[in-house]
């Protein structure tokens, strides 16, 4: 997170300088804007001081996460815009042209806010569903044409509730697949806290079956604790193991790479695709990262999430090039094994916003 606070304090810095500070107001107004500048660039901070030692689950009203994330956004949003401006007017200075600054800099302002609540109404709307072809060379002829849900990165909390979750349950059945995978990021908190928000979870069915792997945010707040939770919600975990499905197709999973410092069974793709041999495999792993390996390993199909998509268009070419790059849709390996990564079903109440990228859940519709 450091390198990302600095990015963030840049950002407000040069908003005060170059928007607040030009302000013909008097300082009465000036210092209250400045205060509240440096409190959204520091959002993460701060929420972590109100809101308790969890620092990806703060103790505190989904609202107030909300308010916090769209001005946390806007900081972003302006500072950029306010860029593209002073490069615009620069040449334009030199050349002893004038604007009306003050005028300029409010209607930008509103302008990130406004796009800041555009990517949180975008993130609070329901996923939508769309199927995905998925072409796999060495498919059993039995399992031609099974769809495959996919639900991932739900993230329940104090903002993301069970009336979010109870409708991506519904979206998911009403598509009748005949497998749903989960790929973590379930919640941000601890079971006691946020775990009733999972219940509709339960209604999950399909004829060949529901399967999950761990995510990273459910090592943040006990692995310990998460994992007989959510199987009692009839969701078998898939740590380091595999299940046919199909003849000859195997369903296996892999935990998150965040129990090698948080505890719990650590990723073994060796493990998980013991007996595998000459069968078609779909491999399971919360993070796209597994690619590398899984394509050595000729597995079929690497499912992921953990990107949101990028969540920002434009922004997902940066979170690409930190996830072997994938990070929305379907990508083709050189030796015709595949990787699918979802943009996940809710948002994340670090950065809650979506713009250009909306929520999902996918339907794999499997192809020789």
């Amino acid at each position: 997170m450091f390198p990302v606070n600095i990015f963030s304090g840049l950002c407000a810095l040069y908003i005060i300088i170059r928007a607040i500070f030009p302000m013909q107001s008097g300082w009465a107004v000036k210092i209250p804007l400045i205060i509240l500048v440096i409190a959204a660039a520091m959002k993460f901070q701060l929420i972590h001081l109100l809101g308790g030692p969890q620092f990806f689950a703060p103790k505190i009203p989904g609202f107030v996460t909300a308010i916090a994330g769209v001005l946390y956004i806007s900081v972003y949003i302006l500072f950029f815009l306010l860029l593209i401006r002073d490069i615009i007017y620069l040449p334009c200075f030199l050349f002893g042209a004038r604007f009306p600054i003050n005028g300029i800099n409010a209607a930008l302002t509103a302008i990130a806010l406004g796009i800041g609540l555009l990517g949180l109404y975008n993130a609070l709307k329901a996923p939508y569903v769309k199927e995905y072809k998925v072409s796999i060379p060495n498919l059993p002829k039995e399992a031609k044409g099974l769809r495959v849900a996919v639900i991932a990165d739900i993230h329940a909390d104090r903002l993301t509730k069970s009336k979010t979750v109870a409708k991506i349950v519904d979206l998911a059945m009403a598509a009748k697949p005949d497998l749903i995978v989960m790929l973590g990021d379930f919640a941000d908190g601890e079971t006691e806290d946020v775990g009733q928000e999972l219940t509709p979870l339960k209604k999950l069915k399909a004829p060949l079956g529901v399967f999950a792997v761990s995510g990273n945010h459910e090592y943040y707040n006990g692995w310990e604790d998460w994992k007989p939770y959510l199987e009692s919600l009839g969701l078998p975990i898939l740590e380091n193991e595999n299940k046919e499905v199909v003849k000859g197709l195997v369903i296996a999973g892999v935990p998150d790479t965040a129990a090698n410092h948080f505890g719990g069974a650590r990723p073994d793709m060796g493990k998980a695709l013991e007996g595998t041999e000459g069968k078609c495999v779909i491999l399971l792993g919360h993070k796209p990262n597994y690619r590398p390996e899984a394509k050595e390993r000729g597995v079929a199909l690497l499912v992921s999430g953990h990107t949101h998509g990028g969540m920002v268009w434009g922004l997902h070419k940066i979170v690409e090039r930190f996830n072997c790059g994938a990070v929305s849709g379907l990508y083709y390996n050189e030796d015709g094994t595949a990787v699918f990564v979802t943009n996940g079903a809710s948002l994340w109440n670090g950065f809650p916003t979506r713009l250009g990228i909306p929520a999902e859940i996918p339907i794999l519709v499997l192809e020789q």
